[in-house]
């Protein structure tokens, strides 16, 4: 059973870490955006922007429910990222503690 519960929590892991990715892609964007960094270029770059706003967003709207803007600033991304950081940490030790023993 250990096995078992060990492989999902890879998989959720995997899966979680990926979103991580997504997220910090999606703040660095913006922040290279705002600061005249990074230019809102072409097709491919605009596609890329509607794709990680349709996938964090929902999550972003969430956690504002419960997170209000600090001074204006929406710290949720933020927020996000930590929480991820956390379960992901969380994850790593269950998956620790569930590994067999070797000796």
């Amino acid at each position: 059973m250990s096995i078992l519960l060990e492989s999902i929590l890879w998989l959720l892991g995997i899966g979680l870490e990926f979103y991580l990715i997504l997220a910090v892609v999606n703040i660095v964007l913006y922040w290279g955006m705002h600061f005249n960094i990074i230019g809102q270029g072409g097709d491919a770059f605009k596609k890329l922007l509607n794709f990680l706003h349709k996938v964090t967003e929902p999550v972003y709207e969430k956690l504002r429910e419960h997170i209000k803007p600090i001074s204006g600033f929406d710290i949720s991304p933020y927020a996000l990222i930590l929480i991820l950081a956390f379960v992901l940490h969380l994850i790593e030790k269950a998956c620790i503690e569930l590994a067999p023993v070797a000796g």
